[in-house]
């Protein structure tokens, strides 16, 4: 998985975004004969996922929907069960190959507080 490289559509072994919701993503590995649970119902991965475009609707097991999207740097934090975290040594080289990060590469990184329970990080790579 790559947050720089995009695909159209959702291929067996992908990370994929499950939105639910404002507040309300979750992370999913795709696997072929998978399934996940949600609180609209069940997501089979064979069926309702692989080839699927990625922004597309998915009708669950029990009648509600949830959209399946391309995980990015905001999306991904935004999903994280707990939004901030000390970063260890382990978690800074996922992110640096995540990101493709090369020696000489600019990254900005900051965090903007509008609200008080707001807080929306920002990645801003420079090729």
């Amino acid at each position: 998985m790559s947050f720089v490289e995009y695909s159209e559509k959702v291929q067996d072994g992908d990370v994929v975004i499950v939105y639910m919701g404002h507040e309300s993503m979750m992370q999913l590995k795709v696997q072929a004969g998978g399934q996940t649970q949600t609180r609209y119902g069940a997501i089979r991965h064979s069926s309702d996922l692989i080839g699927l475009r990625y922004g597309s609707k998915v009708t669950c097991s029990k009648g509600g929907w949830v959209r399946v999207l391309h995980p990015t740097p905001e999306l991904w934090t935004v999903s994280l069960p707990h939004r901030t975290q000390i970063l260890y040594t382990t978690d800074i080289a996922t992110i640096t190959m995540m990101l493709e990060l090369k020696p000489g590469a600019v990254v900005c990184e900051s965090a903007l507080r509008t609200l008080p329970d707001a807080q929306e990080p920002k990645l801003l790579r420079i090729p």
